[in-house]
């Protein structure tokens, strides 16, 4: 009998067979384990630019708009003429009002120096939506990141 040493054609193809079996069993899975940290880490964005948007407000505000607190009315008098002083304070009668904001430059002093505003699986912006000193929302292009309101993350319900 006759007997060759070596690697044979189809030891070649068994085992070009079982490396792709492996690597469409493994790729998937590091796919799908990106993703999932790419959630993870827009999830922690979105809530880092929360207590931004709460260290903001509580400390600056939008100070550029101010509400004018009404004058006091006029001093009443008696009816020999004597003044009586308005019961009010001697305070300024301009206030400021403290607003969210979405303008990310003001949010910039209260995050880390390189924080991006963007998701990071795709780069998407967040869409920051702020109203008044009531009402503000981040919130994530991609489906299933989920989103901020008021401080409350959605994907915690």
């Amino acid at each position: 009998m006759n007997s060759k040493s070596g690697i044979s054609i189809l030891d070649v193809v068994i085992i070009i067979l079982i490396v792709g079996v492996i690597a469409a069993l493994v790729i998937p899975k590091t796919r799908m384990e990106e993703k999932e940290q790419a959630m993870l880490q827009c999830r922690d964005q979105q809530l880092a630019i929360s207590e931004a948007m709460m260290r903001f407000f509580t400390t600056a505000g939008d100070t550029s708009l101010l509400t004018v607190v009404e004058e006091p009315a006029p001093p009443d008098t008696t009816e020999e003429g004597e003044e009586i002083a308005p019961l009010t304070d001697e305070s300024d009668t301009l206030l400021p009002k403290r607003l969210f904001t979405d303008d990310t430059t003001l949010l910039r002093p209260y995050l880390d120096e390189n924080f991006s505003f963007t998701c990071p699986l795709d780069g998407d912006a967040y869409i920051i939506i702020a109203r008044d000193s009531v009402f503000y929302s981040i919130s994530c292009p991609n489906d299933g990141h989920g989103q901020v309101i008021k401080g409350r993350a959605t994907w915690e319900e």
